[in-house]
């Protein structure tokens, strides 16, 4: 190498070749990546948690409610009796905690054939009884009074009627929160008995459709003729208790 050859590989402006492949360094291997861990696709029929409660027990009121509903029907007059719970082995959501099989809703007036509902529908029936059938009838001819209500249906493991659902919801009565009225029975008068009554213009026409309009009050759900085919030939009154607190009167 000449001088000035010497003196530009100094200043670093000269380059060397290339380390051989084999002079260099192994490279050192990639660290492995971690694998996934596959997780485990649900079950779409499993069920988790507990399983919830049926409706009949979920309805179930608590020692200070059902205390606060007897007193109501003490101060009514009303003569029942306890009865042990009811549950249905073909449908576990059916049945009534603390069921009460009334025989007169007040003192004189009778519920023909007894009738077992939840307390809270008995007390419901007791007011409307009491503060509005009764003084309705006041006002028919001769003010006769109520001394006895046909019934329908009270407590009964069903679906809901006249729905047109294909499978409907089960139906209050199956919670004991409904009772179905037919007929007013009265002292010294014909029973009047519940039907489709349109433009009549008549007395009989008033009282069912007042007696009717005052259940909303009390209960959460009145149907009775026009509501549907179902109900044309009784007044179906239930407590079920619904969003917001909103009432069905049909």
């Amino acid at each position: 190498m000449t001088r000035w050859g010497a003196i530009l590989c100094a200043l670093a402006l000269c380059q060397t070749a290339p380390a051989a492949a084999q002079d260099r360094p192994p490279e050192r291997p990639a660290p492995a990546q971690p694998q996934p861990v596959p997780q485990a696709q649900p079950d779409p029929g499993a069920v988790f948690g507990p399983p919830a409660p049926p409706r009949w027990f979920s309805l179930r009121e608590t020692d200070e409610d059902h205390a606060a509903c007897k007193l109501a029907l003490s101060l009514l007059g009303t003569v029942y009796t306890e009865e042990p719970s009811i549950t249905d082995p073909d449908d576990p959501d059916c049945g009534i905690a603390r069921p009460v099989r009334v025989e007169r809703i007040l003192p004189d007036l009778t519920l023909e054939g007894d009738a077992v509902m939840r307390c809270d529908t008995a007390r419901a029936l007791g007011f409307w009884a009491r503060d509005f059938l009764r003084p309705a009838a006041a006002m028919l001819p001769g003010a006769p009074r109520v001394t006895g209500l046909q019934l329908g249906t009270a407590y009964d493991c069903r679906p809901r009627l006249g729905t047109g659902a294909e499978q409907p919801k089960l139906s209050e009565h199956a919670l004991g929160n409904a009772i179905d009225i037919a007929a007013f029975v009265f002292d010294g008068a014909d029973p009047l008995i519940v039907q489709p009554r349109t433009d009549t213009g008549d007395l009989a026409e008033a009282f069912q459709r007042t007696v009717r309009a005052a259940g909303c009050l009390f209960f959460s759900t009145v149907l009775g003729p026009g509501s549907n085919d179902a109900h044309d030939d009784h007044l179906h009154l239930d407590v079920a208790v619904r969003r917001g607190g909103w009432r069905l009167c049909q």
